[in-house]
């Protein structure tokens, strides 16, 4: 079955309390639409830092969260040395800290990760393909730098468009561009 592709670059979503430290007595405007509802990119950016190490204009992805989670390649955290879990959404458990600026206001939080590929996936078409929720694929990518993807996880969700997101170094790995699909292999 073949799969459109989505990178998604380096992003930071924030909690409420968070945001209400970084951006007083400002809202979350939409700056566009994302391809997975609810989701959006905000007009909001932050700067990431460790000790002298910066990432500035980090996007904030809406609508706010229960808890900050920050999302960056290895190449991101290789940069910033740091070390960072590679995992699902919302596993923070051993998430690497980082200090998130705006101006002069300044947190430290323990919310980076390096986010599993993933398909996403409604409830009604898992159903209609036979998936379930975090089960693991295969996924083959036909582009010039093309190959076998392992360890994709489905990630089904009620509005959720089909579509496999992939970090940046994962996109320019395998030389991903607008006109690249994937397979997902049924092994």
């Amino acid at each position: 079955m073949k799969v459109k592709i989505g990178i998604s670059a380096r992003h930071i979503h924030l909690s409420k309390e968070d945001f209400e430290i970084l951006f007083p007595n400002e809202e979350l405007g939409v700056y566009r639409e994302l391809s997975q509802y609810p989701n959006f990119a905000s007009d909001k950016k932050v700067t990431l830092k460790n000790g002298d190490r910066v990432l500035e204009n980090v996007r904030v992805i809406g609508p706010l969260r229960n808890e900050t989670q920050s999302e960056l390649s290895k190449t991101d955290c290789r940069y910033l040395k740091i070390e960072a879990p590679l995992c699902n959404s919302g596993e923070l458990e051993n998430a690497a800290e980082i200090e998130i600026v705006n101006g002069d206001k300044s947190i430290k939080r323990n919310c980076v990760i390096i986010q599993n590929r993933h398909i996403h996936m409604s409830y009604e078409d898992a159903e209609k393909y036979g998936y379930e929720n975090d089960q693991i694929v295969r996924v083959k990518i036909d582009s010039v730098k093309g190959g076998i993807m392992d360890n994709v996880h489905i990630k089904l969700g009620d509005r959720f468009n089909m579509e496999l997101q992939l970090d940046t170094d994962d996109g320019n790995a395998f030389f991903i561009d607008d006109s690249v699909e994937g397979e997902i292999l049924n092994d």
